[in-house]
């Protein structure tokens, strides 16, 4: 039984809505007798990783090797080592076992071919790098870097932030910094706040960003604000 076939194609039209892709395929089996209507495309746009993708991967293996092998009790992280799958790993402090490990685990959840870090793709590279960053904000692994500067899809970090009330800067518990206010002297409560746009920031962050100004403090750090939308009101408690 195929579970899975890899086709690759070019694309020959894109109207900024719908792609046309050309590709070769001599298997009728699958497609007229098991009648197989949906396809997964992933699009590669030909550049390898990069040299500062690496770095970052091996920063957050490093990491994460770090913080299991420092665990005295495994019973007490087997959530996290089994999703990790790092559960049965007995020298956590070996990096490269570790990667490994991280590695294949990834590439079955996304259900890839396991890649190498010589010649993978960035779009991989920079999904990866991002999957081991949910994973250290879901656990609360402290990393030696800021995972503002070694996540690779802003947006997505901001959304984990906001959601997990982790400050965006240094991992920190944060309030909700309300780049956007909804109003003076009213009641949250009240009030929705869909749309609106926030940054997750601990107090100290907080404290800075009103002594400098939005602007100034953005740019300082390279930072972005996120616009709340009905899931990350519920997540926080406030009105959408």
């Amino acid at each position: 039984m195929v579970s899975k076939v890899i086709v690759k194609g070019e694309i020959t039209e894109y109207d900024g809505e719908e792609i046309t892709i050309k590709a070769r395929f001599d298997n009728p089996y699958l497609l007229e007798r098991r009648e197989i209507e949906d396809v997964e495309i992933r699009l590669n746009d030909g550049r390898t990783i990069s040299n500062k993708q690496r770095r970052k991967i091996f920063a957050l293996v490093s990491d994460i090797g770090e913080y299991v092998s420092r665990i005295k009790n495994r019973a007490e992280y087997t959530e996290m080592l089994r999703e990790l799958k790092l559960l049965y790993v007995i020298d956590a402090a070996d990096n490269e076992l570790v990667r490994r490990m991280l590695t294949i685990n990834y590439c079955t959840l996304c259900d890839i071919d396991v890649f190498s870090l010589s010649d993978c793709d960035m779009t991989t590279a920079r999904e990866f790098i991002d999957w081991m960053i949910e994973k250290c904000i879901r656990f609360r692994i402290p990393c030696n870097d800021s995972l503002l500067d070694l996540c690779e899809d802003i947006g997505r970090y901001m959304y984990l932030c906001v959601a997990t009330r982790i400050c965006c800067i240094c991992g920190g518990k944060a309030d909700i910094h309300e780049v956007e206010k909804v109003g003076m002297g009213g009641n949250r409560q009240q009030m929705h706040h869909a749309g609106q746009s926030v940054q997750p920031l601990c107090r100290l962050h907080h404290m800075e960003e009103e002594q400098l100004g939005q602007m100034a403090f953005n740019n300082k750090y390279h930072l972005q604000s996120i616009k709340l939308d009905k899931e990350l009101c519920k997540m926080i408690g406030w009105k959408y």
